[in-house]
């Protein structure tokens, strides 16, 4: 029978000589702070790839967190914050060759909701807002551009249920706008 410390010496010596080398390093670290927060970070790093986890609890209850990953050209990053009243803000980011995306993500501690989606690929861009009120009011924006077109579009409706748009487009050098107002019923 082969002893622990024989044993441990031999992977050592594996190690050392560099025909067992980890092809993966993951480090870890973590704190809690005086009045109850805590934090933690771990990364692993190797084989061209990189992740990232990063986690945050405030003593008051509001809490963070950041994920992180890069390989072969590929990121992305997604970050989630929320405050001790419920409201919360998600962000998240992601980009390959020739693309690139980003939503955010907005919600309020009294019901309220914001969002932005934004994509670019292959020379066309793309971009929609909404925002929504506790009072049921609500707003779109869509924006999108490629080809030597653009387009443009809002519409907006009253909590009291009245409605506005505006819609915008250009192509070939010819501009249309169109706006439509709805009054309340």
């Amino acid at each position: 029978m082969v002893s622990k410390y024989v044993l441990g010496f031999a992977v050592s010596a594996l190690l050392a000589a560099g025909a067992v080398a980890p092809a993966q390093v993951t480090r870890h670290r973590a704190a809690i702070g005086p009045r109850g927060g805590s934090r933690s970070v771990t990364q692993t790093r190797g084989n061209g790839q990189f992740s990232g986890t990063r986690q945050a609890v405030g003593p008051n209850g509001a809490t963070y967190s950041n994920q992180r990953n890069a390989s072969a050209g590929h990121y992305s990053d997604t970050r989630t914050k929320t405050g001790p009243n419920g409201g919360s803000v998600t962000t998240q980011r992601s980009a390959q060759p020739g693309e690139a995306s980003s939503s955010k993500t907005v919600v309020g501690p009294n019901g309220s909701t914001y969002t932005n989606q934004r994509s670019a690929a292959n020379g066309q861009y793309s971009d929609t807002r909404t925002a929504t009120g506790p009072n049921g009011g609500a707003y779109t924006n869509q924006r999108s551009a490629g080809n030597g077109q653009y387009s443009d579009s809002k519409t907006a409706v009253g909590p009291n249920g009245g409605t506005y748009t505006d819609q915008r487009t250009v192509q070939n050098g010819q501009v249309t706008n169109t706006r439509t107002v709805t009054p309340a019923p």
